[in-house]
């Protein structure tokens, strides 16, 4: 029993005899239980240690038994993301090792020589692939009316990246593969809680995101599909990867979708929420790129995709800034939504206001993370603000968007694999312009 009890809070102490506020533990939960325990997720806790702690640089914490700790500081998150990486180039997920064909081949869970080959194919494929800016527009005929706003969107992503990774497949494949990625069961919950809680449970017992899916007739269209000819092509000659081709193109495409589509689908569900509630800045939207490109950065701001990025220490570290150093093996945690909702880097943080990216205005670009930073930054980063505006633009160009009697007052947003996901539908009314 000592000897157990020694073991579970031999790091109990790590941030005190570094002078670091932390969050006290308790043994076998570290100070993680309200993950564990399912009483807080993850993103509204890091975002309750950094805002109680407004004037540190650090926050720690104990996830279980490992020091897990909170950076606030910009210019110390430069150092984990960017000018010192080879310090904190594992994302630390622990997934790396899955046989899951959703994760094993997903550059978001990757480390080492396979993230880099992965990174650079991908990087290649997306330059290639370009929008047809006009290929959605027929999925908003006859939408006229009170609209569940995820519908509808799904309707124009589906077209969307259809037309832009398959080309000749029917966009049926795309509807199969993000219909299984929203899907939020109980058995999807509890795999993403194993996930996020106990990875090495999850790989242990050789789990898988998705049942089932693709169907025969999606794969046959997946294999004859140019993209995956071009993924073949561009990864024939790499023996890193260790997977068979069609694995290999389901798991680069499902890695688009899961990573690509979903975070498109809720910013642009948030982006239209917002607008809505406010029709001068749709007003203006409309008649201005400039101001457009705004409320996307404004949306981004508000609602990041991924609200903590976080990094591993792989080598012994010390900030330079500071006299805190880190072990090998310590999760470093980025708080982008938090960052983000802070007074010091944004004036009037809770209010949805373009205006602050108007006209040059500067930006901390450490403060300022939706898509990270660093060579592990988002690869999609331009393909997804192009289809993101494109969208958008569509949609107020087209119609008058208005809330309605059960809009929500505030846009409800939960964790769920790894990102941030809007927890209900949403509905608004829409008006074509032209009626």
């Amino acid at each position: 029993v000592a000897l157990t009890l020694d073991y579970v809070t031999k790091f109990f102490s790590y941030w005190y005899v570094r002078h670091i506020p932390y969050k006290p533990s308790i043994p076998f939960f570290g100070s993680d239980y309200h993950r564990v325990l399912g009483i807080k997720n993850n993103t509204d806790e890091v975002n309750t240690l950094y805002s109680q702690n407004p004037k540190e640089d650090f926050v720690g914490s104990v996830k279980c038994r490992i020091p897990d700790l909170i950076v606030r500081n910009p210019d110390l998150i430069k150092e984990v993301l960017s000018t010192e990486f080879d310090s904190f180039k594992s994302r630390g997920l622990d997934l790396d090792k899955s046989q899951d064909i959703c994760l094993r081949n997903n550059l978001f869970y990757v480390d080492g020589e396979k993230w880099t080959v992965l990174r650079e194919g991908l990087e290649s494929l997306l330059n290639d692939s370009t929008l047809n800016e006009d290929c959605f527009l027929g999925s908003l005929s006859g939408t006229n009316g009170n609209i569940k706003v995820q519908h509808l969107l799904s309707k124009v992503l589906d077209v969307v990246f259809k037309d832009m990774l398959l080309k000749d497949v029917n966009e049926s494949v795309i509807t199969e593969l993000r219909t299984a990625f929203q899907n939020r069961s109980l058995k999807d919950k509890w795999f993403y809680y194993l996930k996020n809680i106990f990875p090495s449970v999850y790989v242990f017992l050789g789990l898988s995101t998705l049942f089932g899916v693709p169907s025969k007739k999606s794969t046959h269209a997946i294999q004859q599909a140019e993209w995956t000819k071009k993924i073949e092509s561009t990864f024939k000659d790499n023996k890193t990867l260790k997977s068979s081709s069609k694995d290999l193109s389901f798991g680069i495409l499902s890695s688009v979708i899961s990573e690509g589509y979903i975070p498109c689908l809720n910013l642009l569900t948030a982006l239209t929420y917002e607008i809505a509630k406010n029709p001068q800045m749709q007003k203006r939207a409309r008649n201005s790129d400039e101001y457009l490109d705004a409320v996307v950065k404004e949306t981004l701001r508000m609602y990041p995709p991924y609200s903590v990025i976080t990094r591993k220490c792989v080598k012994t570290y010390k900030f330079s800034q500071s006299k805190v150093l880190v072990d090998k093996g310590v999760t470093v945690n980025v708080p982008v939504e938090a960052i983000h909702r802070d007074d010091t880097y944004f004036k009037e943080a809770e209010v949805f206001k373009p205006e602050r990216f108007l006209y040059g205005a500067a930006v901390n670009g450490y403060a300022f993370l939706p898509f990270g930073a660093g060579p592990r930054k988002c690869v999609g980063e331009q393909i997804s603000q192009q289809i993101v505006r494109s969208v958008a633009g569509a949609l107020i160009k087209r119609f008058e968007i208005e809330t309605i009697e059960n809009t929500p007052s505030k846009l409800p947003i939960t964790d769920h694999n790894f990102g941030r996901v809007i927890d209900m539908d949403i509905w608004l009314r829409f008006k074509p312009i032209d009626c």
